[in-house]
């Protein structure tokens, strides 16, 4: 058995909005919890959440850029800017969510 066969995969495209959605209620359920493995998890589930959105910023800035000097078409526009949306929607929630908050 190799260490890749229990990896997990999320599409952030297709399955981002319930991945972050997740992640946010951990964080803002377990963050000021009495217990210490909660508020691990919570640290956990912030990393996780940041990462994310890492991911799918570099892949759009990517995905732009590649169209922007190739062929684009308004579908492809409608489609990158929905995206863009989202990741706007979501850093904004990241803020709010740690919105004076003094981390560990």
């Amino acid at each position: 058995m190799a260490l890749s066969d229990v990896e997990l995969t999320v599409n952030l495209y297709a399955e981002g909005e319930k991945f972050f959605d997740l992640l946010k209620a951990a964080i803002r359920d377990w963050r000021s919890s009495p217990w210490g493995h909660e508020r691990e998890r919570a640290g956990y589930a912030l990393e996780l959440y940041r990462r994310g959105l890492d991911v799918l910023r570099a892949h759009l800035e990517e995905a732009r850029a590649r169209a922007e000097v190739g062929y684009f078409t308004a579908e492809d526009e409608r489609l990158l800017s929905r995206a863009e949306g989202r990741l706007l929607y979501w850093e904004k929630k990241l803020a709010e969510l740690t919105e004076g908050v003094v981390e560990k």
